[in-house]
């Protein structure tokens, strides 16, 4: 079968779109954090950095900032000691520069009662927009340098008239005719040295505009049933690859597929690569209509880039079953996933975590509970414009991929999994980047059977 095909624009933004901020739950030794870290909108710039700490004998942390991978890894600078808010002595707060566009990691020491210990957090830093003027310091700085030039040719005219007479003495007609031609050129130069300074000010800002972040670019086509994603890279850095991803939760790509307009219905499905920059899967039974994919890859130096785009399938397909790790829904099954929304509600830009539950027919906690790709549930944050998405697992929006690049976990590789029962109850740590309608997509695995629910919440202001 085939299908028509309409393309979108991939968003502009690294790692999870329109979501660029850092969520992280792990332990600095026996010390759980709740670490959100806020990348430089421009590149140099600094990053803000919030830790909570639910341990309460905690009395120091310690923040450097290092390159993940690389020989800039092995030498960091001296470190950054985190604020404590007066008001609340759990809260630590601090900003760390981010010199250069790539995969960065905030290293974490922790310093209290039992001792010491260390996390590192990967957090992908690029240029993501060229910085505007404030407005009022616009005004300012243009009537200030329209001062200071024309103090300039007033100055080139007192010199010309005044400079050769004797103290009281008027000028000459001759000295005033030389004061106006000086103050001629004398203006002549200024808007010469203005203009030339325009032309250099705006060549350095579209060099830079060519230094914002670009995504892959993403091209799907449908044959007979089967999805290829083509990848092409727009021109951002030189070094950029399109073939060496690394595999995260044992795939190279997770991609969600979800139908257009509604967002009631998901797919969570893993191409294979083919080839350089290509993938390809096929589709289960899906009915006519549109659909947005959101594919997740991560690049062998830990950088993580979320691609977008768009396919309508002009009649239903009839698909191959769902196989492997592969799932959708929501599901039609006697269990449930239950979320325990936070009564006071959620802000933008405010760290939560959100609580789910599965349950069986009679409301009680689901038994058998198993790992879904190694986590104990995966939760997908989509904004109802499709302009924000984020990939999110309990322990944060950092994928596990990058994770593992940190010298905590080549260390420990055990930090890296799951030990013990699975409990029937998670929770993911998120900040919404701002307000608005947004659907939340969860799966949960038990019994062999991947639960997959959405849930609908409004974001204050």
């Amino acid at each position: 079968m085939r299908a028509l095909l309409l393309l979108a624009a991939a968003l502009p933004l690294a790692a999870h779109v329109g979501s660029p901020d850092v969520f992280f739950e792990g332990n600095a030794g026996p010390y759980p954090l709740f670490v959100t870290i806020r990348p430089p909108l421009v590149i140099p710039g600094t990053a803000e950095i919030e830790i909570r700490s639910s341990a309460p004998d905690l009395t120091e942390l310690r923040l450097t900032p290092t390159p993940l991978t690389g020989d800039g890894a092995k030498f960091a600078p001296t470190p950054d000691l985190a604020q404590r808010d007066p008001a609340d002595p759990q809260f630590f707060r601090g900003t760390l520069w981010m010199m250069a566009s790539g995969s960065w990691q905030v290293r974490i020491a922790a310093t209290g009662a039992r001792g010491a210990g260390k996390l590192s957090v990967p957090v992908p830093a690029v240029a993501q927009a060229t910085k505007q003027m404030d407005v009022p310091l616009g005004i300012i700085l243009a009537i200030l340098g329209l001062i200071l030039s024309a103090g300039v040719v007033s100055i080139a005219g007192a010199a010309a008239r005044e400079s050769q007479l004797e103290p009281g003495a008027t000028p000459a007609p001759p000295q005033l005719r030389r004061a106006r031609r000086t103050m001629a050129i004398a203006s002549a130069i200024v808007i010469a040295a203005l203009y030339l300074g325009n032309l250099w000010w705006t060549a350095e800002a579209r060099a830079y505009d060519r230094y914002i972040f670009k995504p892959l670019t993403a091209t799907p086509a449908i044959t007979d049933g089967r999805l290829r994603i083509e990848l092409s890279d727009p021109g951002w850095l030189t070094t950029r690859k399109i073939d060496d991803f690394l595999p995260d939760h044992g795939h190279l790509m997770h991609l969600y597929v979800v139908s257009l307009p509604n967002l009631d219905r998901a797919w969570h499905l893993h191409p294979d690569m083919t080839g350089p920059g290509l993938f390809e899967h096929n589709l289960p039974a899906m009915p006519a209509g549109r659909y947005a994919l959101y594919g997740d890859l991560v690049h062998e130096n830990g950088f993580p880039e979320t691609i977008t785009s768009e396919f309508t399938l002009a009649a239903a397909l009839p698909g191959a079953p769902l196989t492997g790790d592969d799932s959708a829904g929501p599901t039609p099954t006697a269990a449930r996933i239950v979320f325990d929304r936070d009564p006071a509600g959620y802000r933008a830009r405010k760290p939560a975590s959100f609580r789910f539950r599965l349950v069986d027919e009679h409301g009680a906690p689901a038994r058998d509970m198993e790992l879904y790709m190694g986590m104990p549930a995966h939760a997908a944050f989509l904004r109802r414009d499709r302009s924000v998405f984020a990939h999110v697992h309990p322990g944060g929006s950092v994928p596990m991929a990058s994770l593992a690049l940190t010298a905590e976990a080549q260390a420990n590789p055990h930090m890296l999994h799951h030990m013990g029962a699975i409990p029937p109850e998670v929770s993911f740590p998120y900040g919404f980047p701002k307000p608005g309608p947004y659907r939340i997509i969860v799966q949960m695995k038990h019994s062999g059977t991947v639960e997959m629910a959405m849930f609908d919440v409004e974001v204050a202001p």
